[in-house]
């Protein structure tokens, strides 16, 4: 996994073909030392400042996966090798906790939003008002329909669950392969699958196969290849639970942007209480859960309430 634990920033400035000066910054992380993190630090401003110069203008500020997250080790889990941990706990650059997984396999399936359900013609709205009850319930049957052609249906069925098509698709998935055994959860906007039959890497081929055929969102797919490892949001987004973003970017510039963090986070961990980040909504498969899976779905179902019956965010 790339979770550094040691971090360097470096800038520079430079002039673009047209004259224009720039000046900039970077963040680079290592796993070693600070020392390596400084080198590397020192060659990103060289290479971006070279860029400049020849006018291929300045890259994104922050490219989705192309390098490793500037995101704090909250904990590092039991497992792996110290320059290779399991698994870790990070915390994001919006405050939220994410578990980070080199074998255990999560897949993130994002999921078209509900449209919100048809409500009944106003037409019918207002002779139900001047009845003081149901005006379609007041009609005889055989003059229902007649009514409905002129005033509108007075109501609609709600819409299908826009996860059925991606549960379909897992279940077509795991009745050809009898011997996996996956978790799914419901998330906030979408559908989390934990795969626990067994051990997977991040970088080979077989998980991206998987990830793409069961719907993965793209960039969760593009990350984890980037990252070589697996990721789950365990805590709220902040705004859905009425708390504004954090003060301050890790890593942090000052002891003021450390400590404005920190009380932002205590206030942030009374917010989420009344929240979940993912409910659990069945287990599929006939394989047997692998020994080393357990203790990250433990993990996994403890932080995100995936049992409580609380509101998702």
């Amino acid at each position: 996994m790339l979770i550094p634990r040691y971090w360097s920033r470096a800038e520079s400035q430079a002039t673009t073909p047209t004259g224009k000066r720039i000046q900039f910054h970077v963040w680079r992380g290592s796993r070693t030392d600070t020392a390596e993190a400084d080198a590397l630090a020192r060659d990103a401003v060289e290479r971006i400042a070279a860029r400049i110069q020849r006018g291929e203008g300045f890259p994104e500020r922050y490219a989705y996966g192309d390098r490793p997250l500037r995101e704090e080790v909250v904990r590092e889990l039991p497992g792996g090798t110290d320059s290779a941990p399991d698994a870790a706990i990070t915390r994001n650059s919006y405050g939220a906790l994410v578990l980070n997984a080199a074998r255990v396999f999560f897949i993130d399936v994002d999921v078209e939003p509900t449209p919100p359900a048809p409500q009944p013609s106003s037409l019918w709205s207002m002779a139900d008002k001047l009845l003081g009850r149901s005006a379609k319930d007041a009609l005889p049957a055989s003059l229902r329909t007649m009514a409905e052609g002129i005033l509108g249906p007075s109501s609609a069925s709600a819409p299908g669950d826009p996860a059925g098509g991606p549960l379909e698709r897992l279940r077509g998935w795991i009745a050809a392969r009898p011997d996996w055994r996956v978790r799914v959860y419901r998330t906030h906007s979408g559908m989390r699958y934990l795969v626990t039959h067994a051990l997977f890497s991040p970088t080979e081929g077989e998980s991206l196969t998987v990830m793409r055929a069961l719907g993965a969102d793209p960039q969760y797919v593009r990350l984890c290849a980037a990252q070589k490892s697996f990721r789950a949001r365990l805590t709220p987004k902040p705004w859905r639970v009425g708390m504004e973003n954090p003060p301050a970017r890790f890593p942090y510039e000052s002891p003021e942007d450390e400590s404005a963090m920190r009380q932002w986070e205590a206030r942030y961990a009374r917010a989420s209480e009344k929240f979940a980040s993912a409910a659990l909504v069945e287990e599929l498969g006939g394989g047997s859960e692998h020994p080393d899976a357990a203790p990250l779905v433990r993990l996994h179902d403890e932080h995100t309430r995936a049992g409580s019956g609380l509101p998702l965010a």
